[in-house]
């Protein structure tokens, strides 16, 4: 074989001296090769232009991808928001059926004194209802984020805003920490801003960490849906279209006015990407992220929310009504009772009604029976069993409950009365100690700087509580006004009662819509910034102009006689002509090594 093999190298070195026999061999090996694969291997034929690329056409087009963008955010919100605040009247009596359960292994009340132990287990349950309320609705959306994902258009996003963003001092890759914070809202500031990390360009990084709390973070979703079911039922859909765009334009415009000052000196880079092709998602991923992201917020709920429940309960409850003012009520209660006894002296049940004790029992089964027939009030069958178990359960009391003559009519005549003014005195004892708690004092201390917006020391109250996590707001919304009867929390604040219209909800949701998320986004802003200056500005800055705002269109929409959706809409586009404003002035905020703010792009 050695030989074979010099012979063959001694033949090519005669007839070929210009040649290397080893690379001659070599080639030679080579173009068999390639002879051999292009006889067997058969490619498909390849179209001039992908399917990829001709919808790109579309979505990237320099003016039809905002409309594409626009439409996207709308229909996200109409499937999740509105589709899914429907689907809250299904679950809803479920949870208020949970809520009843636990009520009734507590301790009873006595009329006007609740035992210390049911209103702190009362006030758990009703802050985590109120939260609970609101899974069907992250469950629709957080499946809808997880399509965009899937099938690509999320890094598009970042291409079609790179333009708008350059001009304020950002670029796309700034997209993602701002819809991981909140951008199509159900997103984090936490994630958000940790994200900012892959981000070359310096100004542009601190400037995303510094606009990122303005997105609307999950915690925020609960406190809008509620304000919305309660005042704007009819167009949901098209407020939270406000609320989650003009974040966008606030951000840019915060960004602008940042990287024309503080941030001026420091340097920026050009934007390059790449962009996957488009493919369908899975059903079983998109299933399993959105599920894990409601568990999170389930998490949450179960653990941080529920710590600051208790924080909060305790800061609410004392020191307590005054002793002076708890005599005169347990007067009125007394007085309560004799009028009752009056009522039915001529009844022939009025010896079994004589004791205090008795009295108590009944009025409790009144309020009980009414809150578990309200969940049971949509099936007929429901009902009826409900009845016969009550009447199995208490066959002495529960003919006054639900009367079949006239003498049992008469008593129930006077219970109604009775439990109604008992609910309303137990409120008032309810609003008097929050008012003298500690919370409370410090909500009355900052009313008259609040006032301008419509915030009276109760609203206050529920945004103080939220400052450690956003989620509280509604919790103590839905435990300060919870009416004892199946309300929902939305129904309840938006009763009469609270006298709170649509213009308050706008005050408070355009307060909401500047505030940052909570402690823990500012702890981690500081670390990536490095500076205990900035992280003060992140929060006097948004705190002071949702104060600003809110006050203003308050107080014009009051004078003017504005409705709540006008005075949304010209908030709205008062914050994007200021942005447009800032747009124009191009400046040291505009990255220098892009041309015109374009982002480049390439596909894998």
């Amino acid at each position: 074989m050695a030989e074979a093999i010099a012979t063959v190298k001694q033949g090519l070195a005669q007839q070929h001296p210009e040649l290397d026999a080893v690379s001659s061999i070599a080639a030679t090996r080579h173009a068999a090769a390639s002879a051999l694969c292009h006889n067997i291997v058969r490619l498909p034929a390849k179209s001039s232009t992908s399917l990829t690329a001709l919808i790109d056409k579309v979505v990237l087009n320099r003016y039809l991808s905002f409309v594409v963008l626009a439409l996207v955010v709308y229909g996200t919100y109409e499937l999740s928001i509105v589709k899914g605040y429907e689907l809250t009247n299904y679950t809803w009596p479920y949870l208020a059926k949970a809520k009843n359960f636990i009520v009734s292994l507590l301790p009873a009340p006595q009329l006007i004194e609740v035992p210390l132990i049911t209103e702190f287990v009362v006030w758990l349950v009703n802050s985590a209802l109120a939260l609970l309320n609101y899974v069907p609705i992250f469950l629709i959306l957080f499946s809808i984020i997880a399509i965009l994902e899937d099938t690509g258009y999320m890094p598009r996003i970042a291409f079609v805003l790179d333009r708008v963003f350059n001009r304020y001092g950002l670029h796309g890759q700034s997209t993602l920490p701002l819809v991981l914070g909140g951008a199509f809202v159900g997103g984090c500031a936490v994630p958000g801003i940790m994200a900012t990390k892959g981000i070359a360009d310096e100004r542009a990084r601190i400037a995303t960490i510094m606009t990122v709390p303005y997105m609307n973070c999950l915690a925020k979703v609960p406190f809008y849906t509620l304000l919305l079911g309660a005042f704007f039922a009819s167009s949901m859909s098209l407020m939270m279209f406000f609320i989650s765009t003009v974040t966008f334009f606030i951000a840019l415009s915060v960004a602008r006015v940042l990287t024309m000052t503080v941030l001026k000196n420091r340097a920026s880079k050009p934007f390059m990407m790449e962009l996957p092709p488009y493919h369908l998602p899975t059903v079983k991923s998109v299933l399993l992220r959105a599920v894990q992201r409601v568990w999170m917020y389930i998490y949450k709920v179960g653990t941080i929310v529920m710590a600051v429940a208790v924080v909060l309960f305790v800061l609410l409850q004392f020191p307590g009504v005054p002793a002076a003012t708890k005599a005169a009520f347990e007067q009125r209660a007394t007085t309560m009772v004799e009028d009752f006894k009056a009522s039915v002296q001529n009844s022939p049940y009025a010896e079994s009604l004589h004791s205090k004790e008795t009295i108590y029992q009944l009025v409790n089964l009144h309020n009980q029976y009414r809150s578990e027939r309200m969940v049971a009030a949509s099936s007929a069958d429901r009902v009826k069993a409900l009845d016969t178990r009550f009447e199995q359960t208490y066959p002495e009391l529960f003919r006054f409950v639900k009367p079949t003559n006239n003498d049992e009519r008469a008593v129930n005549r006077a219970l109604r009365q009775l439990a109604q003014k008992s609910q309303l005195l137990q409120n008032e004892i309810k609003n008097e100690r929050i008012e003298n708690s500690l919370l409370g004092s410090v909500s009355r201390f900052i009313e008259p700087a609040t006032q301008w917006a419509g915030f009276d020391w109760r609203i206050n109250v529920a945004f103080l509580s939220s400052f450690a996590a956003r989620e509280s707001a509604v919790a103590t919304i839905g435990s300060m006004y919870e009416q004892g009867q199946g309300d929902r929390p939305e129904e309840a604040f938006a009763s009469a009662e609270t006298g709170y219209t649509a213009l308050h909800a706008v005050a408070m949701l355009i307060f909401m819509i500047f505030t940052p998320p909570c402690i823990a986004s500012m702890v981690v802003l500081k670390l990536n910034v490095q500076s205990y200056k900035l992280m003060l500005l992140a929060i006097a800055l948004p705190f002071s102009l949702g104060l600003l705002f809110a006050s203003t269109f308050f107080t014009l929409a009051t004078h003017f006689a504005w409705d709540g959706l006008h005075t949304m809409v010209y908030f709205y586009f008062t914050v994007v002509a200021i942005t447009l404003v800032l747009g124009f002035f191009r400046g040291s905020a505009v990255l220098p090594e892009t041309s015109g703010g374009q982002a480049s792009y390439h596909y894998r």
